[in-house]
C-alpha cells in the first residue's frame, strides 16, 4: 500500500511539472485544455467521526488526451466549436493514523470522456461533458461484515438483516469492504468571462451542474465491475450536483477563486445523509497553477463506501489548476473583423 501512495504522489508531481505557464500574455506553449475538470489536491482533512483519524487526503487526478483541439480553435477560429476526447484516471487515497495498513480502501475512477466547448459572441463559454467508466476501491471483503468475503454465504445472510433503521457507519468494514459500480456522468458548464487588454479572462463566473448515474454494465456494454441488488439499495443510483466558482486575477501576481458545490444522493439507504456541501477558497500566488486552499465540508463523505459517514470537516492543502484561463485570441480576431 505504501508503494501505491508513492506512485500516486509521483504522478501528481510529474504532471504538475509539465503543466502550462500562464504568466505570458502570448501563450504559445500550452497543454490541452478541459473546461470541465476535477482538480488534483493534496491536504490535511479533519475527521467526521470517531472511528478513524485521517492524516491526509489526496486526489492525484490525471487526464490523458486522445484528441483535443480546444486551444487551437480558440486561437484560430471565430465560430467553430471545439472538442476533447480523453481518458481520465481519478484516484482518491487517504492515509490514516494506523501502523499496519496506512492506506485503506482507496478509490479508483477510470473514465472515458468527451467534452465540447462553444464560445458565445460575447466571449463566454458553454461546455458539456459525457464521461463513463468504472468506480471501485479494489477490495474483496464483505461491506458490512469484517472477516468475510464479499458475496459469501455469511456476507449475504448478514446483509439480509440490515433494515432501514440500521446504522451503516457503525457496521462498515473499513479495512477491506468492497465498493464497486460502473458509472456515467453528464456535466454542463457555463462560464462568463471578463477579458483584460490581452484578451485573457481576469474575472470568471462559472456555473456547473451534473448528473451521475450508477449502472451495472461497463460503458453500458460489458457485464463486469457492477453491483449487486443489495449494493445499489445502499448506494442509490443517482447523484446530482450544482456548483459555482468565481475566479479573479486580482493583481498581476495573484489570483484567487471562491467555489461552492452541492451534491445530492437520490435513492440511497435511509441512514445516508443525502446532502454534501463544499465551500472552498483558493489562492494562486504568482498567478501560477499551484494553489493553496481551505475548505469547509458538511454532509456525507465522498471516499467510496464512506458516503455512509457524515458530519463537518475542514480541509487545508495544495491544489493544481492545470487548465487556468488562457488568452482568447479569437476575441481579437472578432474585433479586427468588425472594424
Amino acid at each position: 500500500m505504501k508503494k501505491i501512495v508513492f506512485i500516486f504522489l509521483l504522478i501528481g508531481i510529474i504532471f504538475t511539472g509539465f503543466s502550462q505557464n500562464n504568466n505570458e500574455a502570448d501563450n504559445n506553449a500550452f497543454t490541452d485544455y478541459y473546461p470541465i475538470v476535477v482538480k488534483p489536491t493534496f491536504g490535511f482533512l479533519t475527521n467526521n467521526n470517531a472511528k478513524e483519524d485521517i492524516l491526509f487526503d489526496a486526489k492525484p487526478t490525471v487526464y490523458y488526451s486522445i484528441y483535443n483541439d480546444m486551444r487551437s480553435v480558440m486561437q484560430n477560429s471565430i465560430e467553430k466549436p471545439s472538442d476533447a476526447i480523453y481518458i481520465t484516471f481519478q484516484p482518491h487515497i487517504r492515509m490514516y493514523a494506523e501502523d499496519s495498513k496506512p492506506v485503506k480502501t482507496p478509490s479508483y475512477r477510470f473514465m472515458f470522456g468527451w467534452q465540447r466547448l462553444v464560445k458565445t459572441k460575447s466571449n463566454n463559454f458553454f461546455a458539456w461533458a459525457v464521461e463513463s467508466g468504472h468506480y471501485s476501491n479494489g477490495q474483496s471483503g464483505c461491506a458490512f461484515l469484517a472477516g468475510e468475503d464479499d458475496e459469501s454465504v455469511a456476507c449475504t445472510d448478514f446483509h439480509a438483516t440490515i433494515t432501514d433503521d440500521t446504522n451503516l457507519s457503525d457496521l462498515l468494514n473499513r479495512n477491506n469492504g468492497n465498493f464497486s459500480t460502473n458509472t456515467t456522468k453528464f456535466s454542463f458548464n457555463f462560464r462568463f468571462n471578463n477579458l483584460n487588454e490581452f484578451d485573457k479572462p481576469y474575472k470568471v463566473h462559472s456555473f456547473t451542474t451534473s448528473w451521475e448515474l450508477y449502472h451495472n454494465r461497463f460503458l453500458w456494454l460489458f457485464d463486469f465491475g457492477g453491483f449487486s441488488d443489495f449494493d445499489i439499495n445502499i448506494y442509490g443510483r443517482n447523484r446530482f450536483s450544482l456548483g459555482y466558482e468565481f475566479v479573479h486575477a486580482w493583481k498581476p501576481d495573484l489570483r484567487y477563486a471562491f467555489e461552492q458545490k452541492f451534491e445530492i444522493i437520490q435513492g440511497a439507504h435511509p441512514f445516508v445523509e443525502p446532502l454534501r456541501s463544499e465551500t472552498t477558497l483558493t489562492l494562486y500566488p504568482f498567478d501560477s497553477n499551484i494553489g493553496i486552499f481551505a475548505s469547509y465540508i458538511y454532509g456525507h463523505d465522498n471516499y467510496n463506501y464512506r458516503f455512509v459517514d457524515s458530519g463537518n470537516q475542514i480541509s487545508v492543502g495544495i491544489s493544481w489548476d492545470w487548465f487556468t484561463p488562457f488568452q482568447i485570441k479569437r476575441a481579437e480576431k472578432i474585433r479586427e473583423r468588425s472594424l
